[in-house]
């Protein structure tokens, strides 16, 4: 009676550990540790190239400053001549950049609303056309381009 019980209770048991997925270890770190090392020479590029952003970005609070009002003993507001090289950096009004919806596969004119992902019937509205989401109300202004 004993040998009935535990013969289908270690067939079970089998069945469940050999259904368990396989767990891949993680690849192991290169046994030489002077593979990541840098040369001096790529040290020094990379020093070079952090002076270069380093100083771009001082001319660059340096010269938002004197566009604010406050002169400089070199800059244009004290007389002295401006660079020739640089030009005017003035930052454009950032707009708010538009989603494009995805198409509902397999139902023409039928795309996912890139805000909810409702689908939204947009049949005889050429592609790229900018669309009002008819799931929200007009005060809220939310707006998609057709794929």
């Amino acid at each position: 009676m004993n040998l009935r019980l535990i013969l289908p209770a270690s067939a079970a048991i089998f069945l469940a550990a050999s259904c368990t997925p396989y767990v891949e270890p993680p690849p192991q770190a290169p046994a030489d540790p002077a593979v990541n090392k840098q040369t001096e020479e790529e040290k020094a590029k990379i020093a070079e190239q952090r002076e270069k952003k380093k100083k771009a970005a001082d001319e660059l609070t340096k010269k938002e400053k004197t566009e604010e009002g406050a002169a400089t003993p070199d800059g244009p507001a004290a007389g002295g001549n401006p660079d020739p090289d640089k030009t005017d950096t003035k930052k454009p009004d950032k707009k708010e950049e538009v989603k494009t919806a995805r198409a509902v596969p397999g139902r023409p004119g039928m795309v996912f609303s890139p805000f909810n992902n409702k689908i939204v019937d947009v049949t005889g509205i050429p592609s790229g056309r900018l669309v009002a989401d008819p799931t929200y109300p007009a005060s809220e202004k939310k707006h998609f381009r057709v794929p």
